[in-house]
């Protein structure tokens, strides 16, 4: 493992806390045309930022994870996702948003933010538990 395994570790966990709070915060807002861009903007980073967080850690564990899917799967396995049902319909609702933008189906996916909110933050606890545990990434 390279030296800056670490620290890019540590750097995309502190990616993903500040944008799940920046989600958390983007749902709570009243103007709602902001709002819902905010959130699906904060959505796809927390998307990004949790699956090469998760394949960073399967690297350390001698783990091929390629993909976003590859990745969670890879999460589920170590114990770092708690809510697998959560992250397929993550993994659904990212894949559909990125290949065709239509209002209803921006609409379905903001209807999903919040208990995607809760799973993106779980996985911050989760990993951030272990490593102040003292325990190594899996």
């Amino acid at each position: 493992m390279s030296q800056a395994d670490p620290e890019r570790f540590e750097l995309l966990l502190a990616d993903l806390a500040r944008v799940v709070d920046r989600l958390e915060l983007a749902l709570q807002r009243t103007d709602q045309e902001f709002a819902a861009d905010s959130a699906l903007l904060h959505f796809n980073l927390a998307f990004e930022v949790s699956w090469k967080l998760l394949k960073l850690d399967a690297a350390r564990a001698g783990v091929v994870a390629p993909t976003p899917r590859a990745a969670f799967r890879h999460g589920l396995q170590a114990g770092l996702i708690a809510d697998e049902a959560a992250f397929e319909r993550i993994l659904r609702q990212r894949n559909d948003a990125v290949h065709l933008y239509r209002a209803s189906m921006a609409q379905a996916l903001l209807q999903e933010l919040p208990a995607f909110h809760a799973a993106f933050a779980g996985l911050v606890v989760s990993i951030s538990a272990r490593r102040h545990d003292g325990m190594e990434p899996s």
